[in-house]
Formats: structure tokens, sequence, C-alpha cells
């Protein structure tokens, strides 16, 4: 699957999974999937 999505949005998400310890392809897919079966949670602050 190839998406395209700015620059920011790329380098935001890799900072994110380097937080996480997890590779930034798996961090997308973690994304879609909680997205697909609801489970994705805005935070509140």
């Amino acid at each position: 699957m190839n998406i395209r999505i700015s620059k920011a949005d790329l380098d935001g998400i890799k900072l994110r999974a380097i937080e996480e310890g997890l590779p930034y392809q798996t961090m997308v897919a973690s994304i879609i999937h909680k997205y697909i079966t609801g489970r994705l949670v805005e935070k509140r602050t």
C-alpha cells in the first residue's frame, strides 16, 4: 500500500514511533487498525 502524506506528518509519526519504541511503519499500521476497530481515541488536554 502506498499513501501520500506531508513531510511534516511523516516526521511527526516517526518521532512518535521513536518515543513509543516502535518502527514507524508498525505505528502507522497500529493507528489504522485502531481507527478501523473504533479504538482510536483523541487524547483530551
